[in-house]
């Protein structure tokens, strides 16, 4: 069975899931549950059509790695004192592994949070999530719309004038940093010029096509296939348990002066409930095909 294009899948089921998975990461201080998220939402990442989030991925590692590297150094709480780290004022030398704890757990959830986000933006059909924002905020639907086009086209325009300019014996590739900014300065004028030109086009399409002149049409929606209908169902289960956890009083964590339990049943439950959720998404999604649009001539609301 082939695998899905890149952000063909339907969005709803998708950002329910990272919905609830995100409100659970910003609701429990459990190191145990936010641990499960960070790997659930990794799995579910890796599992998306074109390995994406390669660079995400590296910059929320190296901003999980500073709140382990920092917390410590800026808290100064906890009675276990592990060792002492000369360092200058105000930072504190005295690690405890209560700081430790507490630096990894932040860390998990800043993972968890920029992973999961990656993840809905690999999966999603961006079109399909625009067209559903529509709905609510027309306005903030086109400019987004517009921005998510203008961004690649500007990219592919400045490397053509760029192209263009070393035909021209511009030296773009050579000297210093400051020599080929110098060189590469006045480049931005004919790129600001074809990038209003473009806005001037997309404007004068806008218009000829009837752009706010009477009701908005919207594209047929697709059936959901068996893959995103088991993920809205792992979605509902996830979203009763965070609702569960949260009722019951189970997300909290006690990190100072001591730490509480890590291992208990409830977040036992918690972070298996979670993971596995993550887990069978991402293979739901990943072993389905996404089903055939049903293209037809958009109509109103």
């Amino acid at each position: 069975m082939s695998l899905p294009v890149a952000g063909d899948r339907a969005p709803l089921p998708i950002v329910l899931l990272v919905l609830v998975t995100v409100v659970l990461a910003f609701t429990t201080d459990q190191p145990l549950v936010l641990l499960a998220l960070a790997v659930g939402a990794l799995v579910l990442l890796r599992a998306a059509p074109g390995s994406p989030g390669r660079f995400v991925v590296v910059a929320a590692i190296i901003s999980a790695v500073g709140l382990v590297l920092l917390t410590p150094l800026m808290s100064g709480q906890g009675d276990l004192i592990l060792f002492t780290i000369p360092v200058p004022p105000p930072l504190n030398g005295e690690i405890t592994a209560e700081e430790l704890v507490a630096g990894a757990t932040a860390a998990a959830r800043v993972l968890a949070t920029i992973a999961l986000i990656a993840a809905l933006f690999a999966w999603a059909d961006p079109d399909r999530m625009l067209a559903g924002l529509s709905r609510v905020a027309p306005r903030s639907a086109l400019v987004s719309a517009l921005a998510a086009r203008l961004v690649p086209t500007m990219r592919r325009d400045a490397q053509a004038i760029s192209e263009t300019a070393r035909l021209r014996g511009v030296g773009l590739t050579t000297g210093s940093r400051l020599q080929r900014a110098r060189a590469a300065a006045p480049l931005a004028l004919p790129l600001v010029g074809s990038a209003l030109e473009r806005g001037l086009d997309a404007a004068e399409a806008m218009a000829a096509r009837g752009y706010g002149e009477a009701r908005r049409t919207r594209l047929p929606e697709r059936r959901r296939d068996v893959g995103e209908r088991i993920v809205l169902g792992i979605s509902l289960i996830l979203a009763a348990t965070v609702a569960w956890a949260i009722a019951a009083g189970i997300t909290g964590f006690t990190f100072y002066p001591v730490l509480g339990p890590v291992v208990t049943w409830q977040s036992v439950v918690l972070a298996a409930v979670a993971l596995g959720g993550l887990v069978g998404a991402a293979l739901a999604l990943a072993r389905t095909k996404g089903a055939p649009s049903d293209l037809g001539p958009p109509h109103s609301p």
